[in-house]
């Protein structure tokens, strides 16, 4: 395993969350059905309130990988499907425009760092 993993931050309308959830979450399903789409292990998205706007949410996806170069090159594929790139269209368009790049950036884990533990 390479351990990296990649991120992307972007800006939604508060009043487009629920709306950016359902779409998310028909993509989310798409790639479940369809798990050679995109080789990733595990994909999570979490969003907080713009400090400065807050009509605005700040939002950001975390995808982690077996292995990283598949994943990259499988995000690219991916947009040959015209479901996956409808839904990818859709996100987009929901994004409030000029605020973000959409651009990944890559993580890279430092093991000794890693820790895991049962809160149980």
């Amino acid at each position: 395993m390479d351990k990296k993993v990649e991120t992307m931050e972007y800006r939604v309308l508060k009043v487009n969350h629920q709306k950016m959830v359902d779409a998310l979450a028909k993509a989310v399903q798409y790639q479940r059905n369809n798990p050679t789409l995109i080789h990733y292990s595990l994909s999570r998205t979490w969003f907080h309130e713009d400090p400065e706007n807050p009509e605005q949410e700040i939002w950001m996806f975390m995808d982690e990988a077996k292995n990283h170069d598949a994943y990259a090159s499988s995000m690219v594929s991916s947009q040959e499907d015209t479901q996956a790139a409808g839904y990818m269209q859709h996100f987009k368009d929901m994004v409030i425009p000029g605020s973000s790049p959409l651009k990944h950036t890559v993580w890279e884990e430092i093991p000794e760092l890693h820790v895991e533990l049962d809160e149980g």
